[in-house]
């Protein structure tokens, strides 16, 4: 299956931690392809840790601004910071799509260990606590030209993100 965006989008792949956020990215976006890819497991492989997360809002700030498609990776559980990407892409004129990877506190943690790296039982806590919420009242009102749900298995199936010149591309959720 394939999810095709406009070429000037800013696409927000959200999910709690070990939903399959990076592993939809790493399969589904080629890194040849002109989009910018901002992934704090980049960061992380290069080894750098300081200041990880001011970082990682600085380059979503810098991709939001540029003139290249994005694909942004967040665990979309923080209001403020999902609102601030679709608000700033609006204000540069660019269609900001949502992709919500939903996954239970169990395929999550299955997905946190395969990686190799957990989240402390606390902070999984606050952030399926966060995520439920969201998945109750939805974000459409939030400035999204779309905003697709996926489960682990649709997310799993998902082969390529295409952007592609606007009369050629259709909503994310129309394609799922």
């Amino acid at each position: 299956m394939e999810l095709s965006f406009p070429a000037d989008a800013i696409v927000v792949v959200a999910g709690v931690p070990g939903a399959g956020k990076t592993t939809l990215i790493r399969r589904a976006v080629d890194r040849t392809s002109g989009a910018r890819i901002v992934d704090t497991d980049d960061v992380r492989e290069a080894g750098g840790r300081r200041l990880l997360y001011a970082g990682h809002y600085a380059r979503i700030a810098a991709a939001v601004a540029g003139r290249r498609p994005a694909v942004i990776h967040s665990r979309g559980t923080h209001p403020a910071a999902r609102r601030a990407i679709a608000t700033l892409a609006a204000l540069r004129g660019r269609p900001a799509h949502l992709v919500m990877i939903d996954a239970d506190r169990d395929e999550a943690e299955a997905g946190q260990r395969a990686r190799g790296r957990t989240v402390e039982p606390a902070e999984m806590d606050r952030q399926l606590a966060r995520w439920r919420r969201l998945m109750a009242r939805r974000p459409e009102d939030e400035g999204w030209a779309s905003v697709a749900v996926l489960d682990r298995r649709q997310a799993a199936n998902i082969e390529r993100m295409a952007f592609l010149p606007a009369v050629q591309a259709q909503p994310a959720a129309a394609t799922i």
